[in-house]
C-alpha cells in the first residue's frame, strides 16, 4: 500500500540515530549533551529531529522546539522566546520578558533569565531541546544558543541543533565554531546510499521499485527531499518520467492548481515562509475566506501544510522554488506594497523592515524612517540586525543631507554595539568629513563615547573630541564628555594631556552643577596623581570622588570612582580590603540591575583576587568575564584585566598552553592605539615568553617598549600598575643581559617608595628589587619583613626563593617557606620550581595536601568552588547562586565546571548524588 513519505521509516540514518539514541539515553540519566546536525536542504535534518522528538518519548523528556525563520527582522529572542513561552507550563514568564525587552542591558538580562528559567525546568525534567533552521535564528537566540550550552554544562538539557553547511551568515558562523570548540558532537548527513534509496522508494511505493524508478531516485543524486518528491508524484499519478529537477518538481505541481490557487501561493512566497492568512488577504485585496479554497489546493499537493497552528511551506526549497516564478521585479512591487499594510495591521518596526530591505527605493523616505524605527527597536537585542537595517536607511538617503548625517551616527553607534569596530571607525571618518554641527549628533557623539570607553580608549577620546567640538553641546554634555576624556587619556597613558583635560572638566561640571561629571572628573585625577607618584593625593581625590558619586543615580555616572578606590587600596597591597569593596559594589550592582556595572566588578575582580593569591577564583573570575563578551563586547579593558590575568594565573599553574592562546589573543593589544595597552600586550608578551624559554632576543624585542617607558608617567609594564611587577622585570632584565635597565627600574621604584612614606607595599618592592639586582640578602630579608604585613602571598614567595639564592647553606627554611605559600595559592608551576630547589639542598618535600585521604577529591576543591558547589547541590540556579556570593553568573558556571572536573563528574544529577554521599 502507497504510504506518506512523512510516515515512512527514516532509511539509511542507522548511525546518526545511534548517536541520537545514546545521547538521549545519557539525558534520560542526567547528562546533556551537544550535537549539531548539518546537511544541504533536503538531507533530512528536520526528519531527523522528529526522529530525535519520537526516540525521547519512552524517557518521559520535556522537549522544547526552536525554529529560524528565513524572514530575519524579527524580534530579539522572538525565535527562542517562542518556544519558552510556549505551552501549559512556560519555561519563563511572559511578563517578565517583555518587561526585560525593554533595558538598555537586554542582552544581559534575558540570557540570564533564559539560563536560570531552563535550569529550573532541568531541575525537574530532563529537557531535550530542538533546533531546526539554526542559520535563519535572530542574533538574541543565536548569541542564547552558542553561550548557553557551555554556561550550563552539568544540566540535564541535550542540545540538538539542526543547520546548513557553508552558510554565510557571520552570527551562525560563529555559533557552529564556538559550539564545535566546546565539545559538540556533529552529525553530518550526505546522500542516501543506493540501498537505502531503494528501500524508501520501497516503503513509499509499497513493493519493489522498477528499475526506471530507481534510475529516477539516483538522478535525483539520492537526496531524501527530491526522492520524496519524485515518489509521491509517482504515487499520485503512476508516471514513471518525471523530471528529476527540484524546481520542475515543485512547478508540476503549481501547475495542478487553479489559476487562483497558483497566484495564491505565489504571492504567499514572496511575504513569508509562514502564511499569515488575514494579512495575505489584505495585500490580495480580498476578504481571508476567499483563501480557504486556493491555500487548500496547496495544502492538498503538500505544498504547504500546518505546523502549530500556522500554515507555512511545507520545505524552504518549496517556498524558494515557488518564489523563484515570481519576476523579481513585481516580488519587489509586492514586498514594498506589503509593508504599508503591515505598518497599518499593527506590525512592529522590525517586521515591516523586513519587507522593505529588499523592496524599497533610494529617496523613500517613509521607507527610511521605518527602518530607523526598526533599528531603534532592535538596537537592544540584536545590534548586529540593527546596525545592518540602518546602513540600508543610509544607503536610501541623499549624501551629504542632514538625515544622512544623523543616519550616519546612528549606524556607528549600532555597529560598536554590534563588536563591528572596524565598520564603525571607517564609517565615522566620513563624518569627520562632512561635519558636524547638531546638538543631536555631539550628543550622539557622547554615547558612543560612553558606549566605547571599555572597549576602545582611543576611540573613546575621538568621540569626545567631536562632542566638545559642537558648539550646539549643552554646559552639562561639555562636561561630561570633558570628563570621559580625561579618563580615557589617562587610560591611554597620554597625562600630559589628560591633567588639561579634567582641568576643563572640573570647571565645566561646576558651572552646570553635574556631580555626575564632577566625581568622573576628580575619580580620573587620582589616576594622574598616582602616576606622578603622589598616592596620598590619589587617595584623598578618589575618596573625594566616592562621596560625591554617592549623591548621584548610578545610571548617571560614566565611570566608576568606587572601583578605581578599589583599585587603589590592591595597589597599596591590600587587596582584601579591595574585595570587601567589590563584594558590596557586585551586591548593589546586581540588586539595581545594571549589567555593566556586574561587568565592571567582575573585571576588577579578576586582578583583585590575583594580587590576593587566589588565583583559582582569580581564574575562574577571567573566565567568566571573558564569557560575558557574548552580551556586552570586549575591548581594551578586558584585555588588561580578565586576558592578562588568565593568561598570568595559567603561567603560574604550569598551563603554558593556554598561556600561549592567550598570548596569541593579546596580540591585538600590541597593536592597540593606546600606549598604555600596547605596553601591557607587551609585558604579557614578555612573560609567556620566558615561561617558555624564548631567546634573550625575542624576549629583549618585546621588553624594549617598557624598558623605554621606565621613569615616564603611567605604567611601564602592565596596566593599572602592578609595583610587584618591577621585580620580575629586574629578574628578567638582568637574565637577558641589559642590567641598565634593571638599574633604572630599581631608582624608580625607590624614587616612588621615597615620596610616599605612608604606603609601606612600596618599599617592599623597592627592598626587593634592589637586594635581587645587587644580590643583597640584607635588603631582600627587609622586603620580607614588610611583605609579611600584606595579604599578598606571590611576591612574599618570590621573595623568599630570591633569599635562599643568596644565602646558600641557610637557604632550607626560606625555601619550605616559599614551597608552602605558592602551594596555598595553587601556583603549581612556581611550586615545582621550589620543589627542585628544595631537593638539591636535600629535602624532599610532601606538600600541604598530603593530610588529605588518598582519592578524596573534595579536598581538590577551593573553598569558593566548595560553597557554589554545596549550594548547586542543594537545588540552586547558578544566578541564585551568584547573587548569594556576590558573583555574576558566568563565575558561578566556571566554579561549577572546574568542579566537575576536579570531582570527576559530568552533570549536577551527578553532583546531587556524590554530595548526598559525602554528607
Amino acid at each position: 500500500m502507497n504510504k506518506d513519505p512523512q510516515l515512512c521509516p527514516l532509511r539509511g540514518r542507522d548511525r546518526e540515530l545511534a548517536v541520537l539514541s545514546e545521547r538521549l539515553a545519557a539525558l534520560a540519566g542526567g547528562r546533556g549533551s551537544t550535537v549539531v546536525v548539518t546537511g544541504a536542504p533536503g538531507t533530512g535534518k528536520s526528519r531527523l529531529l522528529l526522529e530525535a522528538e519520537r526516540l525521547s518519548r519512552p524517557y518521559g523528556l520535556r522537549v522544547l522546539r526552536v525554529s529560524g525563520e528565513p524572514d530575519a527582522a524579527v524580534m530579539p529572542g522572538e525565535g527562542l522566546l517562542r518556544a519558552l513561552l510556549a505551552g501549559p507550563e512556560p519555561v519563563l514568564d511572559a511578563a517578565r520578558a517583555r518587561a526585560l525587552a525593554t533595558r538598555p542591558d537586554h542582552r544581559y538580562w534575558l540570557l540570564q533569565e533564559v539560563q536560570e528559567g531552563l535550569e529550573r525546568v532541568a531541575a525537574r525534567r530532563p529537557v531535550l531541546l530542538l533546533v531546526d533552521d539554526l542559520q535563519w535564528c535572530d542574533d538574541l537566540t543565536m548569541l542564547a544558543l552558542r553561550a548557553l550550552p557551555g554556561r550550563l554544562a552539568g544540566v540535564a538539557i541535550t542540545w540538538l541543533f539542526a543547520g546548513r553547511p557553508g552558510d554565510d551568515n557571520a552570527g551562525y558562523t560563529e555559533t557552529r565554531a564556538r559550539l564545535e570548540a566546546s565539545g559538540a558532537t556533529t552529525v553530518r548527513l550526505d546522500r542516501l546510499d543506493d540501498d537505502a534509496a531503494a528501500q524508501m522508494a520501497r516503503d513509499v511505493l509499497g513493493d519493489e521499485a522498477s528499475l526506471a524508478v530507481l534510475a529516477l531516485v539516483g538522478g535525483a543524486g539520492n537526496n531524501p527531499l527530491l526522492i520524496s518528491e519524485l515518489l509521491s508524484g509517482i504515487r499520485g499519478e503512476g508516471r514513471t518520467d518525471l523530471p528529476a529537477r527540484f524546481g520542475t518538481l515543485v512547478g508540476r505541481r503549481l501547475g495542478r492548481l487553479t489559476p487562483d490557487g497558483r497566484a495564491v501561493l505565489e504571492v504567499a512566497a514572496v511575504l513569508s515562509r509562514r502564511i499569515d492568512v488575514p494579512f495575505l488577504g489584505a495585500v490580495l485585496r480580498r476578504p481571508p475566506a476567499t483563501l480557504v479554497t486556493p491555500l487548500r489546493e496547496a495544502q492538498v499537493e503538500d505544498l504547504v501544510h500546518t505546523d502549530e497552528q500556522d500554515l507555512v511551506f511545507r520545505h524552504d526549497l518549496i517556498r524558494e522554488a515557488v518564489r523563484a516564478t515570481v519576476p523579481a521585479a513585481v516580488s519587489r512591487a509586492i514586498r514594498r506594497e506589503a509593508a504599508d499594510l503591515a505598518a497599518e495591521f499593527g506590525h512592529s518596526p522590525a517586521e515591516v523592515a523586513a519587507l522593505l530591505t529588499d523592496s524599497a527605493e533610494p529617496g523613500d523616505e517613509e521607507a527610511v524612517a521605518t527602518l530607523r524605527r526598526a533599528a531603534a527597536e532592535l538596537a537592544l537585542g540584536a545590534p548586529s540586525r540593527a546596525a545592518d537595517l540602518s546602513r540600508r536607511a543610509l544607503a536610501l538617503t541623499a549624501e551629504y543631507s542632514p538625515a544622512h548625517r544623523a543616519i550616519t551616527v546612528e549606524t556607528i553607534r549600532l555597529l560598536w554595539l554590534a563588536g563591528r569596530a572596524a565598520e564603525a571607525t571607517a564609517l565615522g571618518h566620513t563624518l569627520l568629513v562632512d561635519g558636524i554641527d547638531s546638538a543631536t549628533e555631539a550628543s550622539a557623539r557622547l554615547g558612543l563615547a560612553a558606549a566605547s570607553s571599555q572597549y576602545s580608549f582611543a576611540e573613546a577620546v575621538l568621540q569626545c573630541e567631536i562632542a566638545v567640538g559642537s558648539a550646539a553641546l549643552p554646559l552639562a554634555g561639555r562636561a561630561q564628555a570633558l570628563a570621559l576624556m580625561g579618563v580615557n587619556l589617562t587610560m591611554m597613558g597620554d597625562f600630559d594631556r589628560a591633567d588639561e583635560v579634567l582641568g576643563r572638566a572640573l570647571a565645566a561640571a561646576a558651572a552646570a552643577g553635574d556631580d555626575g561629571a564632577r566625581a568622573v572628573g576628580l575619580a580620573s585625577s587620582s589616576v594622574s596623581a598616582l602616576y606622578h607618584h603622589r598616592w596620598q593625593q590619589a587617595v584623598e581625590l578618589a575618596d573625594e570622588a566616592v562621596a560625591l558619586s554617592r549623591t548621584v543615580r548610578s545610571d548617571q555616572i560614566l565611570w566608576g570612582a568606587v572601583q578605581w578606590r578599589s583599585w587603589l587600596d590592591s595597589l597599596g597591597g591590600r587587596p582584601d580590603r579591595a574585595l570587601q569593596s567589590a563584594a558590596e559594589g557586585m551586591r548593589t550592582a546586581q540588586h539595581d540591575g545594571q549589567a555593566w556595572l556586574v561587568r565592571q566588578w567582575s573585571l576588577d575582580r579578576c586582578r583583585l583576587l590575583y594580587d590576593a593569591g587566589r588565583l583559582a577564583d582569580a581564574q575562574a573570575e577571567a573566565e567568566g568575564v571573558l564569557a560575558m563578551a557574548d552580551e556586552l563586547g570586549a575591548g581594551n579593558y578586558a584585555d588588561c584585566t580578565a586576558l592578562t590575568i588568565a593568561a598570568r594565573v595559567a603561567l603560574h599553574t604550569g598551563d603554558l598552553a593556554a598561556a600561549h592562546r592567550y598570548d596569541a589573543e593579546a596580540e591585538r593589544m600590541r597593536t592597540d592605539r593606546a600606549p598604555l595597552v600596547r605596553r601591557a600586550g607587551a609585558w604579557l608578551g614578555v612573560l609567556v615568553a620566558v615561561a617558555h624559554s624564548r631567546s634573550p632576543a625575542r624576549i629583549r624585542e618585546l621588553l624594549v617598549q617598557g624598558a623605554a617607558a621606565i621613569g615616564s608617567v603611567g605604567p611601564a609594564l602592565g596596566t593599572p600598575v602592578d609595583p610587584a611587577d618591577d621585580v620580575t622585570f629586574v629578574r628578567i632584565a638582568v637574565a637577558i643581559g641589559e642590567p641598565d635597565w634593571a638599574e633604572r627600574a630599581v631608582t624608580v621604584a625607590e624614587k616612588r617608595a621615597a615620596a610616599n612614606p605612608g604606603f609601606p607595599f612600596l618599599a617592599a618592592t623597592a627592598d626587593h628589587a634592589r637586594g635581587l639586582l645587587a644580590g643583597d640578602s640584607d635588603r631582600i630579608s627587609d622586603a620580607i619583613e614588610i611583605y609579611r604585613q600584606f595579604p599578598r602571598s606571590l611576591p612574599l614567595a618570590a621573595a623568599l626563593e630570591d633569599l635562599a639564592a643568596t644565602t646558600g647553606e641557610q637557604s632550607r627554611p626560606a625555601l619550605e617557606e616559599a614551597l608552602s605559600l605558592y602551594e596555598s595559592t595553587g601556583a603549581i608551576r612556581d611550586a615545582a620550581r621550589v620543589r627542585s630547589a628544595l631537593r638539591k639542598v636535600g629535602v624532599r618535600w610532601r606538600g600541604t595536601r598530603s593530610s588529605s585521604r588518598p582519592g578524596d577529591r573534595w579536598s581538590l576543591l577551593t573553598a569558593t568552588e566548595a560553597a557554589v558547589v554545596e549550594k548547586v547541590a542543594a537545588g540552586a540556579t547558578n544566578r541564585q547562586v551568584a547573587t548569594a556570593m556576590f558573583l555574576s553568573p558566568h563565575t558561578v558556571s566556571t566554579h561549577l565546571r572546574h568542579a566537575f572536573s576536579k570531582l570527576d563528574i559530568n552533570s549536577r544529577v551527578e553532583l546531587a548524588r556524590l554530595f548526598a554521599q559525602r554528607t
